[in-house]
């Protein structure tokens, strides 16, 4: 059953409580939310005119209060934070920052793969799962099988569940890139759009099996009416493979588990103007806490 529809048999349960929300200050209501945005920086901006800048514009117009940020430059990130008057927390050898305009309470690493810092009481994460064998290209391009690809995403798959078993119990946001779509994504429903193939693609679902909701294909059911492509609104075609059209996908994601975190709006954001500092779109899901 899907989550939305779990909370909703709540509802009744709930409207005892409408007279004092609704005296909530503007304040308190803001203290009772976390807006996170996922966005893979494009090499820390650099493939961009004015790249630094550029980012700051997008992210001050998102919205978003906490950004887990990918294919990051430590001296970008630290800029970015500075620009922003925003926390920042990078660690040396990883690819992945966070910068948050809330207080930063705690931080934590997992050597290789992710950075996590505790905000309002929610650990945000940022990962990035390795880019090597990409599955859309083993099945509209190579045509491989599906041992081949599910072979091919081993890695990824394995990444997945160590960044499940080091998250543990807690309330937990993860948001990152991790190169492969979503086993919600390529159904029998969509199948016409993802070169007549049906995935379950293994690192999604390793996160799925670990108790983690997909905000974006939670608040947005309907994989064919609202695919949410993130990847890529600079490529529409591949050089590599002749010049044929890029698959587009859904590659980047803002995952969540525990307490009482619930994602009440996600959307992706950006690549619709020229001046956009990413090749990826950014995700944005905000949560009640």
């Amino acid at each position: 059953m899907n989550r939305r529809v779990i909370l909703a048999l709540g509802t009744a349960l709930a409207l005892s409580a409408a007279a004092s929300v609704a005296t909530m200050s503007t304040a308190e209501a803001a203290d009772e939310t976390l807006t996170v945005m996922s966005l893979n920086t494009w090499h820390g901006g650099s493939q961009v005119t004015d790249g630094v800048n550029t980012t700051v514009q997008e992210i001050n117009a998102s919205g978003a209060e906490v950004v887990a940020l990918q294919e990051t430059d430590k001296a970008v990130t630290k800029q970015l934070a500075e620009k922003l008057g925003w926390e920042h927390y990078t660690q040396s050898g990883l690819d992945v920052d966070i910068i948050s305009s809330q207080p930063i309470e705690k931080v934590d690493s997992l050597p290789s793969l992710a950075v996590a810092a505790k905000i309002k009481g929610a650990w945000v994460y940022s990962i990035h799962l390795g880019y090597t064998k990409y599955g859309p290209y083993n099945a509209c391009f190579d045509g491989d099988s599906y041992e081949t690809i599910y072979a091919d995403e081993t890695e990824r798959k394995e990444q997945a569940e160590a960044v499940v078993k080091w998250a543990g119990s807690s309330p937990a946001i993860i948001a990152g890139d991790l190169n492969t779509p979503s086993h919600m994504d390529w159904t029998e429903k969509t199948k016409g759009k993802h070169c007549d193939s049906v995935v379950e693609w293994p690192a999604t679902k390793a996160f799925a099996d670990g108790g983690y909701w997909d905000s974006y294909r939670e608040v947005n059911p309907d994989e064919a009416a609202s695919p949410g492509d993130t990847w890529s609104p600079k490529f529409a075609t591949n050089s590599d493979y002749g010049n044929r059209p890029e698959p587009q996908d859904r590659i980047d994601f803002i995952l969540y588990k525990g307490g009482s975190l619930d994602a009440t709006s996600s959307k992706v954001h950006g690549g619709d103007k020229e001046n956009w500092p990413s090749d990826h779109r950014a995700v944005i899901t905000q949560f009640t806490l």
